[in-house]
């Protein structure tokens, strides 16, 4: 383990992948560097690392791609310290304290081992509760020192130096805000700000969903995007794990498509709240430009402010849209309120017992149900269910109400009216994914005949006084999505004690426990519960559907409507 004296030990956690041991790599040989070595002890060291590294995964780890393995690495007095951590046994102990070269020198059997022995001056190896560990290290006479003479004292200095540049940065920035009601505008002012203070070539700025939003489609037009061209997929996994990527020519990592002209640069991720959605990166035209810890520092800085900035600018785009939102459920209350009125009157027909009523889940209702009589003494009745939200629906639903209060006074054909709103409806329309269901009858208490036809809708209920049931089935699909439709109508007679049932699919089309109650239960409650009276059915199957959502704490999920003619 490291001793006392190395006070700064880097350590990494990685899975089992090989595809994850460059990246890390690199960050040791970095360490390297800034200890003064050479270029054979790098070739080395790297060498050992990868080859340590490999026996991890494939030994160790037995290539299990959820097995983890920890990367530590420091140096003391002189000395350079690696260490690798499995979950594995390791290799027998003769073999880890004396390894040979393999006959064959291309096999893979002990060839590891063969040389991180020959490299290092020391070997270490022991076995724990978590594993097995192997460390390596080597002498030198004499190292760059890593650690400051004061180390306290450069620490605090460089801490405030570096608080100091973000508080400026940002002070200016903020400044930039105010002046700026575009985030396109004060990103690009931000990033211009934060190149004139630097000596690096260029900058980019990337998104990963430049089409999500208005915000991103607006940053996905300022002259620092895509700079670079586009980040690879897996260096972009790279950097959501590791927070930065420093890239350079001699080792040929550059993660971008277009990034070839800047041998040197460095990019971090991007976040707005807890999400990555994209990332900033400098780079730099000259070859011997060296990215130190202090780069990676400020350019984190630089995306933290970007990063809130866009996140205010959603918020504010988000409570925009709820203002409209609300904005258009009050006109569209106001709208359904006069064309769609909540307080019906439900007419007295001579031999019959009607009742109808409707629960909206919303302050706009996608419901409507009413019956009228016309000047022939006849009683039109119409159940309705508009497939939408919003103005847009009140107007459709308010829309086929105009219609059908003109044809009661008009008179016809009932499958006549419902091809003519549909015709209207569909031209009007122009393929926007609203459209309405319907059940409209027509009633001749003389006669006792009902005609009726049904544009999509759920399948009404016959019940005969013998106790049979039958279901008048929809005669064309629903109103407003397909033009020149014939719509057929079909008359029936009803007996002494025979009941119709109308519905909308709020009333079967809700949640029970884990399931949904579905059209067959439904069918077979109104069976079951057809001898009491219409008020007592539609008050029973309310306190049903309520106590259901009780028990799973949720709201009404649709709008619920019902209604029923009775022959006395």
């Amino acid at each position: 383990m490291p001793e006392e004296s190395a006070l700064y030990v880097t350590e990494f956690k990685l899975r089992a992948n090989v595809k994850e041991i460059p990246a890390i790599r690199e960050r040791f040989i970095d360490f390297l560097l800034s200890l003064g070595l050479d270029d054979s002890e790098k070739d080395g060291w790297k060498l050992a690392f990868t080859e340590l590294v490999n026996n991890a995964i494939e030994h160790g780890c037995k290539d299990t791609p959820d097995a983890d393995i920890y990367i530590r690495w420091w140096s003391v007095k002189d000395s350079v310290w690696l260490l690798a951590q499995d979950s594995g046994q390791g290799p027998a102990d003769a073999v880890a304290r004396n390894p040979t070269l393999p006959e064959d020198p291309l096999s893979e059997g002990g060839r590891g081992l063969y040389i991180v022995h020959e490299f290092a001056d020391q070997f270490d190896h022991w076995r724990c509760a978590r594993g097995y560990i192997a460390q390596v290290g080597k002498f030198y006479k004499r190292l760059n020192s890593v650690l400051p003479l004061n180390p306290e004292m450069d620490a605090i200095l460089d801490e405030l130096s570096d608080c100091y540049e973000s508080l400026s940065l940002f002070d200016r920035m903020a400044a930039n805000l105010l002046q700026d009601e575009r985030i396109d505008r004060f990103v690009q002012s931000g990033l211009n700000m934060f190149m004139d203070a630097r000596d690096y070539s260029a900058i980019h700025l990337e998104l990963y969903q430049p089409e999500k939003n208005q915000i991103y489609h607006w940053l996905g037009t300022i002259k620092s995007y895509g700079v670079f061209g586009h980040v690879a997929d897996e260096d972009a996994e790279i950097l959501q794990k590791n927070d930065s990527i420093n890239w350079s020519t001699r080792r040929n990592n550059c993660p971008f498509s277009e990034g070839a002209i800047y041998p040197v640069g460095c990019c971090v991720p991007l976040y707005v709240g807890d999400q990555i959605v994209g990332l900033i990166a400098v780079g730099c035209e000259d070859e011997d430009h060296v990215i130190v810890s202090n780069d990676i520092r400020n350019l984190r800085a630089l995306a933290d402010i970007i990063g809130v900035s866009i996140s205010r600018e959603l918020l504010d785009l988000e409570k925009d849209a709820r203002k409209r939102l609300a904005t258009e459920m009050h006109i569209a209350t106001e709208l359904q309120q006069k064309l769609l009125p909540t307080r019906k009157v439900i007419p007295e027909i001579p031999g019959y017992e009607l009742f109808f009523s409707s629960l909206s889940a919303l302050e706009v209702a996608g419901d409507f149900v009413e019956v009228r009589q016309n000047r022939s003494g006849e009683y039109l009745g119409c159940v309705i269910d508009v497939m939408g939200k919003g103005v847009s629906a009140a107007i459709l639903a308010g829309i086929f109400r105009s219609q059908f209060i003109a044809y009661s006074y008009r008179g016809g054909n009932l499958a006549t009216f419902i091809e003519g709103v549909n015709q209207a409806l569909e031209s009007q329309l122009e393929g926007a994914t609203m459209f309405i269901t319907t059940f409209v009858f027509k009633l001749n208490p003389e006669s006792n005949s009902i005609t009726y036809t049904a544009a999509g809708h759920p399948p009404a209920l016959l019940f005969s006084a013998d106790g049979s049931m039958r279901e008048l089935i929809s005669t064309g699909p629903p109103i407003g999505l397909f033009p020149e439709v014939e719509y057929a109508q079909h008359q029936i007679e009803l007996s002494p004690q025979d009941r119709l049932v109308v519905v909308t699919d709020g009333l079967y089309e809700w949640t029970q426990g884990k399931d949904i109650f579905g059209w067959e239960a439904m069918v077979q409650w109104f069976s079951s519960n057809n001898h009491l009276d219409a008020e007592t059915l539609w008050t029973k199957l309310q306190s049903k559907m309520l106590g259901a959502r009780k028990l799973q704490a949720i709201e009404q999920e649709d709008d619920e409507t019902l209604l029923i003619l009775t022959r006395k």
